[in-house]
């Protein structure tokens, strides 16, 4: 990380917040936490579709994805989720 990136992630977290409206921090928070996973989940699939894993698949690896677009991207999102769900939880782990 660099200098720059706490107040990056700061000012994503607001730019996500602005669409919350009034909802409730917790629900907010779990809303945050839970898109970590589905975020997860898609890089998960997209190296699965890369490395054909799933024997259902009639691809060749890397036809269905690719590592340098589609895994790559997958991954960098769900990275950037959750550290801008960090920068909503205190470190008792309770929502702001």
């Amino acid at each position: 990380m660099t200098d720059a990136t706490p107040a990056l992630l700061a000012y994503l977290s607001r730019w996500l917040d602005e669409s919350q409206g009034d909802r409730d921090a917790e629900a907010v928070l779990w809303g945050r936490v839970a898109k970590v996973s589905e975020d997860a989940g898609e890089a998960i699939a997209a190296f699965v579709g890369a490395t054909v894993q799933d024997p259902r698949s009639n691809s060749r690896p890397g036809i269905a994805h690719g590592y340098d677009d589609h895994v790559v991207d997958e991954l960098f999102d769900a990275a950037i989720t959750a550290m801008t769900a960090g920068t909503i939880v205190e470190p008792a782990g309770a929502p702001t």
